[in-house]
């Protein structure tokens, strides 16, 4: 398991690189819209759709990335917030809020919510003229996030986070994440020698990068109620290893629109 893991990240991360950090946009919109294609597929499966109707699925959220991108962001990311706040709650009241999270319809619909809102996001974040630093500010920010609450969990999880969704968070891993994401925080700003802690527009930025951090942890776990729901351990098996696209981009598709909704409100700027 451990050699596929490290072949497939060989493989992977430079694609992954070239497609975030190389492409111009416009490419690299095409570049995004594939891989949440796959992530699409993928989610169909587990709304308990197969087949004929697994592909026609990816391809109707295909059609919504080409009109998503032709409307302005707001239409498409202020819905995902008002989705990842409802998420957030029938994570930590599952599995009382399993009623909704079965029904088919509703797993097809949350599809939308989930991908065409991150494939917005991330179009915005790249047409910026500061792509590089926010992009690797936002993923630096998840990854921190992540880890924190691995090695805190690991030191001092004793109370679970939603227990009955994924047994190994913790509510100290989940505050070693946060504590994590700020310190990332503060070495990006010292790098882009923006203004120092007390000044208030760095005061919103830190307190902007926390709740990134927040939201990051909510997309995971969505993610696992899902995949537990449909008697899963990974969304797919395309990435050996790893499991699926969506295994790898969870926290992506939670954090991207609001960090994206920061940006256009000039906290990252």
């Amino acid at each position: 398991m451990l050699r596929q893991r490290i072949l497939t990240a060989l493989v992977m991360a430079p694609v992954a690189i070239g497609g975030i950090f190389v492409l111009p946009p416009e490419l690299f919109a095409l570049f995004t819209g594939a891989v949440l294609a796959v992530a699409a597929w993928e989610w169909a499966n587990l709304a308990n759709l197969e087949g004929g109707i697994q592909v026609a699925y990816a391809a109707a959220v295909v059609v919504g990335f080409a009109l998503a991108h032709q409307a302005t962001p707001w239409l498409t990311l202020l819905p995902a917030l008002a989705w990842w706040l409802f998420a957030a709650v029938s994570v930590l009241t599952y599995p009382a809020s399993r009623r909704w999270s079965r029904a088919v319809a509703a797993r097809a619909a949350i599809g939308f919510l989930l991908l065409v809102p991150g494939y917005v996001a991330m179009v915005e974040l790249k047409a910026h003229a500061e792509s590089t630093f926010l992009i690797l500010l936002l993923f630096f920010l998840i990854w921190a996030a992540d880890i924190g609450a691995y090695f805190a969990g690991r030191a001092f999880g004793k109370r679970k986070l939603a227990p009955k969704v994924s047994p190994g968070k913790s509510w100290a891993g989940a505050f070693g994440g946060m504590f994590a994401a700020v310190g990332v925080g503060i070495g990006m700003l010292a790098w882009r020698g923006t203004p120092a802690l007390t000044d208030p527009a760095a005061l919103l930025y830190l307190g902007c990068c926390l709740a990134i951090a927040i939201v990051s942890v909510f997309g995971d776990l969505t993610i696992s109620l899902f995949k537990r729901e449909r008697g899963v351990k990974d969304t797919s098996n395309l990435l050996p290893g790893h499991g699926g696209f969506l295994d790898r981009i969870d926290s992506l598709l939670s954090a991207a629109p609001l960090f994206a909704v920061f940006l256009m409100l000039g906290a990252f700027a």
